[in-house]
């Protein structure tokens, strides 16, 4: 009886330990909130702000999270548009990725890893981005500080 129990015992630990196929390959998340967001990131690697306005809505709001402050960098397409022109020219060489994209009813969240050249060295960062979607188009993002 005791090795009938500890055969029982192996068995359910074995299956209890076995990797689970949905937790060892997620899905990718897809659809059309991020389509939204990778369009917004191939405009971006583009340094074509005309193309990213197409993903904004006309009162867009940026927000930079740093521990209990949040504030607005910007809170129109007009304004976004002329910060990302600007910044182009600043980081003539930045393109980026998104990792671990996951959607939660309107919020898309990834981990954003610009890329860039400064003084001749390469440089590199990662920060959590929400991006709110509302009818297609990004309403907010949030930035929480980079790493």
């Amino acid at each position: 009886m005791l090795r009938l129990f500890g055969l029982f015992a192996c068995l359910f630990l074995f299956t209890a330990c076995a990797p689970d196929a949905e937790r060892a390959a997620p899905v990718p998340a897809s659809g059309g909130k991020v389509d939204v967001v990778t369009g917004l990131m191939a405009a971006f690697n583009a340094h074509d702000a005309d193309k990213m306005r197409e993903f904004w809505h006309s009162d867009v709001t940026w927000i930079e999270l740093s521990g209990q402050q949040a504030s607005a960098v910007t809170s129109s397409a007009a304004q976004l548009h002329t910060e990302l022109i600007a910044y182009f020219e600043a980081y003539p060489s930045v393109s980026s990725s998104l990792d671990n994209i996951a959607v939660n009813g309107n919020f898309v969240t990834a981990i954003e890893r610009p890329v860039w050249e400064e003084a001749g060295e390469r440089k590199s960062q990662a920060s959590v981005v929400v991006y709110e979607i509302i009818d297609g188009k990004v309403k907010r993002f949030w930035y929480f500080p980079p790493q």
